[in-house]
This record gives C-alpha cells, structure tokens and sequence, in this order.
C-alpha cells in the first residue's frame, strides 16, 4: 500500500515556506489542514517517487472534500528524487480539483477485503469503523451505479 510518511515533513517546511500558517495533519477528510490569508485551506498530499509519470489515486472522500471547498483545496504533490549520491530532492506543486478532474479516471469500484493469517484457522470478519459492508445487495448498487456512469 501506498504511504506518504517520508513527505509529510518535507510537505509541512513546503507549505510554510509558500505562506501557509497553522499548517495541522488531519488524515481526514484530508491529510493537511492551514491557513493562508486569513483562509482555512484542505491540502491532500500526493507523493511519489516515480522518475516518469504519478499514477495515484484519491479518494471519494477526498473528492467530496474538494467539491465541497472548491476555492480552498489543494491536492499537493510531492516528487522526490534523487541528485546525488542518494540525497533526496523534493519538488512540490499544488493543483486544485477543477484542473486534477482532468487528469482523473474512475475505474470500475474495487472491494477490499481483509483475511487473517495464517491460512485456515478460525476467524471473525472485522469489525467495521468508516468502510461499509460488502454484501450481494451492495454489489449490485455500485455495479449498477457504474453501469448508469
């Protein structure tokens, strides 16, 4: 699974140095919340370390963030690469929703699913926190909501 921990440091001096204040990880509904000119900004973070192009993916809810605060939220990506000898370069741009949305796709919806191990012991499903229950009758919902797309 995807993780921006080695970014979140670099990501907050990034922020600061461009003006932001009260710079605060929230990881929902976003990473980052901050401040710039007396505005409340949502900043989802984005890292890679990929040497060509960033394939990543955002989530509904960070959509739903973006959608509902058009004018004050940021996707931030961050690229790290290397120069020399292994010393990281960061390089950062903040891209707002209405220009993402272009570059943007949604695929068929994937189900998660979670088996403990080892192998062929007892077990329990696990208890759900935000996620919501797979069954036949939410297959069906988002097969048909992805039909309708």
């Amino acid at each position: 699974m995807a993780t921006d921990t080695e970014a979140i440091e670099p990501t907050k001096t990034w922020l600061h140095e461009k003006g932001f204040s009260k710079i605060k990880k929230i990881n929902t509904p976003v990473d980052f919340q901050a401040e710039r000119d007396g505005k409340k900004y949502f900043i989802e973070l984005k890292y890679t370390a990929s040497k060509n192009k960033y394939f990543g993916a955002a989530t509904l809810t960070e959509w739903m963030c973006a959608i509902e605060n058009p004018d004050n939220f940021y996707f931030l990506f961050a690229h790290q690469h290397e120069v020399n000898n292994d010393v990281s370069k960061w390089d950062f741009e903040l891209i707002g929703p209405k220009e993402l949305i272009d570059y943007s796709t949604i695929p068929p919806f994937k189900i998660f699913f979670n088996i403990p191990l080892p192998l062929n012991s007892p077990r329990m499903p696990p208890k759900r926190t935000r996620a919501k229950q797979a069954s036949v009758n939410n297959l069906q919902s988002l097969f048909d909501v992805f039909t309708k797309l």
